[in-house]
């Protein structure tokens, strides 16, 4: 859980994630309506919003909700994790150097929810009773999403208004399925085929199976590229801004931006980071 390396890696790729939500619960209003439900995407254990509940001011945020297919259902009734299930005892667990659970140990809460992205009736039960369920602005993380998560993660965006940012860090091209069948792709107001992004290589664990890395760079870039003009933020009054590594989208209701920030060497490439916030917006995310 917490070997140094792993916790160096998860910091540093996280980093202009962090910066950007801190900035974004700073600066917003005091008042106990403002606090800020953070919804964490394919959390696996948790360091992105583990990081964050330690470093953001408590009492503007409400709670973190991770969501992840590999924890169990969180209830009463779940006592015991069976083998598939991921451990959370860092989450609920028996602290044992106090009397406490590790739940009331976290500055601001963090929730376990379990969710499969991929399956419609997943999303929807997301929308009923998270999405619609939350009073307060909504932040939602999508950082390491795999494949076609990148296109779940726009589609929630596009269609809650209660999301106040939106950061995503793309992960691994969709896999070659997905050209095979002659798929399009549809997020928001944007479509695009499928076989101009897929990929057949994959991660098995820390080994890569397929080309080069290096081969899959200009098409993860046309990936991005996709991705980024299926982010709604609507058209009345659009401008475009490009600075070097970034381009910026401004319209009435919001902004978004695609920045490229090199994390990632040695054959690494996925150095893409977007966000996208409905107005207001935060000074210190967009005036850069």
């Amino acid at each position: 859980m917490f070997k140094k390396e792993r916790v160096i890696k998860e910091l540093i790729e996280s980093a202009p994630i962090i910066a950007a939500v801190k900035q974004a619960v700073e600066s917003s209003g005091s008042s106990t309506d403002e606090q800020f439900t953070i919804i964490d995407l394919c959390s696996g254990k948790g360091y992105l919003s583990m990081f964050l509940s330690d470093i953001l001011p408590p009492q503007k945020v409400e709670r973190f909700i991770l969501i992840d297919k590999a924890w169990a259902i969180a209830s009463k009734e779940t006592t015991e994790l069976k083998p598939h299930h991921m451990n959370w005892d860092h989450i609920y667990g028996d602290n044992p150097n106090t009397d406490e659970s590790y739940f009331t140990t976290w500055k601001a809460p963090l929730y376990t929810s379990k969710q499969d992205l991929k399956q419609s009736c997943n999303q929807r039960q997301m929308k009923k009773n998270i999405f619609d369920k939350t009073n307060g602005p909504i932040i939602l993380l999508a950082i390491h999403l795999c494949g076609n998560l990148s296109l779940k993660s726009i589609d929630m965006f596009n269609n809650n208004d209660n999301v106040k940012l939106f950061c995503l860090k793309p992960c691994c091209l969709p896999q070659m399925l997905h050209a095979k069948r002659g798929d399009v792709f549809h997020i928001g107001q944007h479509s695009f085929d499928a076989k101009d992004v897929c990929s057949n290589g994959s991660f098995n664990r820390k080994s890569w199976s397929g080309p080069p890395r290096w081969h899959l760079q200009p098409r993860f870039d046309v990936w991005a590229d996709n991705l980024f003009k299926g982010i709604d933020v609507g058209s009345d009054n659009m401008s475009t801004d490009e600075d070097g590594n970034r381009v910026m989208v401004s319209t009435t209701n919001a902004s978004k931006s695609k920045n490229e920030i090199v994390i990632q060497i040695d054959g690494g490439f996925q150095n893409t980071y977007m966000f996208a916030e409905r107005r207001p917006l935060t000074p210190a995310i967009w005036n850069k």
